[in-house]
């Protein structure tokens, strides 16, 4: 009951319109309790400026994951800087790169908010960009990625239909940012495709021992947890150097300086393809194979990555990963004492601004 109760109270004063404070929300796609959770501690940390601003968690009903459970993490919390909205709309492949019945609850929310934030997650359907389902995709939750790509293509239009007048044209300053999953949508959603599992696609590799061998600049996850070697629950990130290109957000933007190539914790099997309308590349792998960052050529605000800047074990020297049956990681220490410290940091404080300079608008 409570969780109707809340998303009604927002959609009245979403509807509303009344003044400047409706207009300072940041929007969060998949806001499950976890997600709100590392948002929150980002903000705790001092390293994401939310001064000022509501966070609305936004999702379709038929998602997998069970939002009563992020209602409840709400009103433990009493985290009333959080609240839900449900999008209330028949989506699917044939409907979500046009206008549908999502589209003025779209709109609303894009004329209500400053910006909006993109997680990671499971693997895309690969109907959405008209591939093949490769036998390594595991699609799990199709109703998050209808309704998320859905969005970002209302906001940036794509090469699936010329026509479309990207509702950024009216705030090119808006905020759109995308981790790991969230990068591939902004991708896909401007009609780009996916590398389906870059071990066998890219390197031609089948099995997690021969992935275990290669250089740690070739490994985008720690393939350790598909060995099964009877211990419980090896972590999937991995640590490895990004290659940075030159003038683009990411080394201009975010006061970044250092020569050194930074080391990103990564979790994924697959990654973009062929760039979707509007995009240039901001990073890559150091073998160039991968893409590892994206910004926007038109809107300054508008950029992804593909690995995951938002890990709490980054800057919470309490939490312990094990890295395989032998032995544990601690993710800050092993960049702490490192310029890619300060290039974690200097990426949420960047977020952080653009979210404050667009209130000034």
């Amino acid at each position: 009951m409570r969780i109707h109760l809340r998303i009604l109270c927002l959609s009245i004063l979403l509807s509303l319109n009344l003044s400047s404070r409706a207009q300072d929300t940041l929007l969060l796609f998949h806001p499950t309790a976890y997600n709100f959770e590392v948002i929150q501690n980002l903000a705790n940390e001092g390293l994401l400026s939310l001064n000022a601003y509501h966070v609305l968690g936004v999702y379709h009903p038929n998602e997998s994951y069970d939002y009563a459970r992020a209602e409840a993490y709400l009103d433990e919390q009493d985290a009333r800087q959080f609240s839900l909205r449900a999008i209330q709309a028949d989506l699917g492949p044939d409907n979500i790169y046009e206008k549908n019945g999502a589209t003025s609850q779209f709109r609303r929310l894009f004329e209500n908010s400053r910006g909006a934030l993109f997680m990671g997650g499971p693997d895309i359907p690969p109907s959405l960009y008209k591939e093949a389902i490769h036998l390594l995709t595991s699609v799990t939750d199709p109703f998050r990625h209808y309704v998320e790509i859905s969005y970002l293509f209302h906001l940036l239009g794509g090469k699936q239909d010329a026509d479309w007048k990207a509702f950024m044209e009216d705030d090119p300053d808006y905020l759109v940012s995308g981790i790991c999953l969230g990068m591939q949508s902004m991708n896909v959603a401007t009609g780009g495709t996916m590398i389906q599992d870059i071990p066998t696609e890219v390197y031609g590799l089948w099995h997690a021992e021969e992935v275990l061998s290669l250089p740690a600049h070739q490994m985008h996850r720690n393939y350790n947890d598909k060995l099964n070697r009877g211990c419980e629950g090896p972590t999937s990130y991995h640590f490895h150097p990004i290659k940075l290109e030159k003038r683009n957000l990411l080394t201009k933007g975010i006061g970044f300086r250092s020569k050194e190539a930074p080391i990103v914790l990564s979790s994924h099997h697959q990654a973009i393809e062929v760039l979707g309308m509007g995009w240039q590349v901001a990073a890559s792998s150091m073998d160039e194979k991968i893409i590892e960052a994206i910004t926007h050529e038109e809107y300054p605000h508008v950029f992804g990555v593909q690995f995951h800047p938002e890990k709490p074990g980054l800057f919470d020297p309490s939490i312990e990963h094990k890295q395989n049956c032998d032995s544990t990681i601690n993710f800050q220490e092993a960049i702490e004492s490192s310029d890619s410290y300060i290039f974690h940091i200097a990426y949420w404080k960047q977020v952080g601004a653009i979210l404050q300079k667009n209130r000034t608008r």
